[in-house]
């Protein structure tokens, strides 16, 4: 049973709180279920101006906090007055139309750490899709994949945001610290249950003999879940999933200890329930490939053309389509990195795109190679020796390219395991160009993992210079500084020089503060020398790069 409530009756309390014409102009068109953006549009100000209106609105009525749940609590407030004045009675409205509609039976919201998402850009396709797999075809699991960075947690916050009426129950959690399965279980129990006794199935006694150890039940507690699952109708948001993944192996395996989420998940997919699990990860569970179908389906946020100009708008940049479209691709669509671009654009270049683009080709902000970094060192380390290879080539690179230069033991097996593990990391991307199907990094990652891998180069000459010889040598051994990637005109083979130019430009640098040219390069030319009657099973690329890295610094 619902109560509408009349729209007079929400003027008099509003007004009794000090609410202005204008606020409560925009309050009513937001309690109707309309996005900023949609107000802002009808009332012909900006999506700033409706969310300070939104704000004092919610200070008036003492809603605090930074999550997403604060309309809601006004709803709550609203529908607790109306219902306390009627005296718990099911009345007809007095006024004119009805704002909005309750149950008055159990509703209950938790947005735990869940983040501000009062600024929210575009994202209209994706949102309507979500909605339709999370309402209208009630899947049991959706799964929200991308890069740190993309926008997948403040997407899944804004989703839960406009269907939070459908559910009984709607719960966000972050498992950054990576809770134990067992307690977190636990905690999603409690929440259904009388706060005074919660009905959570206890751990089972250790055998006769054995050491006095409690067996944790995780079985029962997951089909305890499932009860309420199905008794009430839940939104269950997990967001961060990533971090109770294995890290520095292949992606998609449970930590140690972790793989009660594995089993939760398989039989939150496979079982009859109402409700549905959102899970936000930047990586993919191996689970999910064989779970996928009618019930089970997962996104890739993506940044559009539409989407960029609105952050460049707010922040007072005017875009042409072009620049857009050369932001777009230089940053993958990161929506983080664009953001960041647009304030540094804003800060330090007078607002002026065209001059921002003229003066660097790809600008990478340290929070954002703090997060490309932890997202890289979660790869195994065959992962990143593909890396490696791909942001030298600098282009799109075939399997056969791979194969023919990769001098770690990996069989072709071995090989498509780590490119379709990078996949399900967000990291590289499969394309067919025609003739073959071709492999490419994320272009903020060929950024990253190109500075890194010119950082180390750089590290590994410094101690051939030291030392006089190549055994500390490991990148330089493994992999080519300049492979043939393509056939340019009359068939000649063009060479990719970008690892090798940002190697040589560190190395020229450093010599010409510290000991000069001639000293070091005379090292080099004898250590590389020395290797000329090697083969290359013993010394790898060592002497071809040694010999590229010497001649570009005389040049």
């Amino acid at each position: 049973m619902t109560t509408p409530i009349p729209q007079n009756f929400v003027q008099t309390i509003a007004k009794q709180r000090g609410v202005t014409d204008a606020e409560l102009e925009t309050v009513f068109m937001a309690l109707d279920g309309q996005s900023t953006a949609a107000i802002a549009t009808k009332l012909g100000i900006s999506d700033i101006a409706v969310r300070k209106r939104l704000g004092e609105v919610y200070k008036k009525f003492q809603i605090g906090g930074n999550g997403p749940g604060k309309l809601s609590e006004l709803r709550h407030q609203l529908l607790f007055s109306y219902h306390t004045e009627q005296g718990a009675k099911d009345v007809s409205p007095r006024g004119k139309g009805s704002l909005f509609k309750m149950a008055l039976g159990h509703r209950q919201q938790d947005w735990g750490q869940a983040p501000d998402v009062s600024i929210f850009y575009g994202r209209t396709e994706e949102l309507t899709t979500l909605k339709q797999w999370v309402v209208s075809d009630n899947c049991r699991l959706v799964a929200l994949l991308g890069l740190a960075g993309s926008g997948k947690t403040t997407l899944s916050v804004q989703l839960a945001s406009q269907v939070q009426n459908e559910f009984d129950f709607v719960i966000w959690r972050s498992l950054r610290s990576a809770p134990a399965p067992s307690d977190f279980l636990t905690n999603l129990i409690e929440l259904f249950s009388n706060p005074q006794k919660p009905d959570v199935p206890e751990a089972a006694p250790a055998p006769t003999g054995a050491t006095p150890t409690k067996r944790i039940d995780l079985n029962g507690k997951i089909s305890r879940l499932v009860e309420e699952l199905r008794k009430h109708r839940c939104l269950v948001i997990l967001d961060d999933f990533e971090a109770v993944l294995r890290p520095e192996e292949l992606a998609g395996h449970y930590r140690e200890g972790y793989e009660g989420y594995r089993d939760l998940i398989v039989r939150l997919c496979e079982v009859n329930h109402n409700s549905c699990l959102v899970l936000v990860s930047s990586e993919e569970p191996t689970e999910l490939a064989l779970l996928a179908g009618e019930k089970v389906r997962s996104l890739k946020p993506a940044i559009s053309e539409e989407i960029a100009r609105q952050i460049f708008q707010e922040k007072g940049l005017s875009t042409q389509a072009q620049e857009r479209e050369i932001l777009l691709a230089r940053y993958g669509g990161n929506l983080l990195a664009l953001k960041i671009v647009a304030i540094t654009i804003h800060e330090f270049f007078e607002g002026n795109v065209l001059k921002f683009l003229e003066a660097t080709a790809l600008f990478v902000e340290e929070h954002i190679s703090n997060l490309l970094a932890q997202q890289f060192d979660r790869m195994s380390s065959s992962e990143q020796e593909i890396a490696y290879w791909i942001a030298i080539a600098q282009s799109p690179i075939s399997l056969a390219t791979l194969r023919e230069h990769i001098l770690v033991n990996l069989s072709l097996s071995d090989l498509l395991k780590n490119l379709d593990s990078m996949g399900r990391r967000s990291v590289i991307e499969k394309v067919n160009d025609g003739t073959e199907t071709v492999f490419m990094l994320q272009p903020l990652i060929v950024q990253y993992v190109s500075d890194r891998l010119a950082d180390q180069i750089r590290a590994e000459v410094l101690e051939t210079v030291k030392t006089q010889g190549i055994e500390r040598m490991g990148l330089l051994k493994t992999h080519s500084l300049s492979i043939s990637i393509a056939k340019g005109k009359g068939g000649k083979e063009e060479r990719s020089r970008s690892i090798l130019e940002l190697v040589k430009n560190r190395l020229q640098v450093l010599f010409a503060k510290t000991r000069g040219l001639e000293e070091p390069l005379n090292i080099l030319t004898k250590v590389a020398s020395d290797l000329e009657d090697k083969s290359i099973l013993e010394v790898g690329y060592a002497r071809e790069n040694l010999a590229q890295i010497i001649a570009a610094i005389k040049c």
